[in-house]
C-alpha cells in the first residue's frame, strides 16, 4: 500500500522537485566557478591581491547577497506554507468518525473500540515474529477518531504506512483522525517513534485494513 494518501504523495513530489531545482543551481554554480576561475599553470594565483583577513569591498556584490538571501527565504516560506495541508488533514475534526482509544505504556499498545461494530472495529492479537503484538482491525472507507494518551511517559505512535504520527502524554489526550483508502487494505505497522526505555524498539503493534 502507498503510505499517507494522496495528500502527502503530492507533498513528498513537491518537496523532491524543487530540491532537485536546488541541487541542479548549486552544481552548475559550483562548476562553473571551479572551471572559469581556476589558477592556470604559472600563473599569478593571487592575481587580486586578496589580503588573508580582509574582504575586498570592490568585489562585493549588493545584488547577488540580496538574491541568495531573499530567494531561498521565499522558497522556504512557500514549502512551509504548503506542509500545513497533512497537518489540517490529521487535526481537523470529523463529528461522524469512529472513536478508538490508543493506551500507550512502556511497552505496549492497548486499543478499545467502545461499543463499535466488530465490523468498523475490531481488537485481537497477532504473532509478529515469535512475540505476541495487538491487532486493530479496520474497516477501508470509515472516518475514524484515534484519541490518544499514555500512562506512564511520552510515547508517539507512528501509523507507519499512513504517514501519521502524534505524541501522547501522560494525563493528555491527543488525537488523530483518519480515514482508510482501498488502497491502504493491507497489514501495517504501528510504532512508537519517541524514545520511552530500553525496549522502545520492540513497541509495536499491527493495523490492519480490510474492504
Amino acid at each position: 500500500m502507498e503510505a499517507g494518501g494522496e495528500v502527502f504523495w503530492e507533498l513528498f513530489d513537491v518537496f523532491n522537485f524543487w530540491a532537485l531545482i536546488v541541487l541542479i543551481i548549486v552544481v552548475v554554480w559550483l562548476l562553473y566557478n571551479s572551471l572559469v576561475f581556476r589558477s592556470k599553470d604559472g600563473s599569478d594565483n593571487n592575481i587580486d591581491n586578496f589580503t588573508p583577513g580582509v574582504f575586498p569591498a570592490e568585489n562585493d556584490n549588493l545584488k547577488m547577497e540580496l538574491t541568495w538571501t531573499i530567494v531561498p527565504f521565499i522558497l522556504i516560506v512557500y514549502l512551509t506554507f504548503i506542509a500545513w495541508g497533512p497537518i489540517d488533514q490529521m487535526w481537523t475534526a470529523d463529528p461522524d468518525a469512529h472513536e478508538v482509544k490508543v493506551n500507550s505504556s512502556q511497552w505496549s499498545w492497548a486499543f478499545d473500540c467502545g461499543d463499535l461494530d466488530a465490523d468498523i472495529c475490531e481488537v485481537s492479537n497477532i504473532d509478529v515474529e515469535g512475540q505476541t503484538r495487538p491487532l486493530l482491525r479496520l474497516k477501508a472507507g470509515e472516518s475514524y477518531m484515534f484519541n490518544m494518551t499514555s500512562t506512564d511517559v511520552t510515547h508517539a505512535p507512528f501509523f507507519l504506512d499512513w504517514g501519521l504520527k502524534e505524541d501522547t502524554q501522560p494525563g493528555m489526550y491527543t488525537r488523530l483522525y483518519h480515514t482508510p483508502s482501498t488502497d491502504e487494505i493491507g497489514s501495517s505497522l504501528l510504532m512508537c517513534t519517541e524514545y520511552c526505555g530500553k525496549d522502545h524498539g520492540y513497541m509495536t503493534a499491527v493495523v490492519e485494513v480490510h474492504a
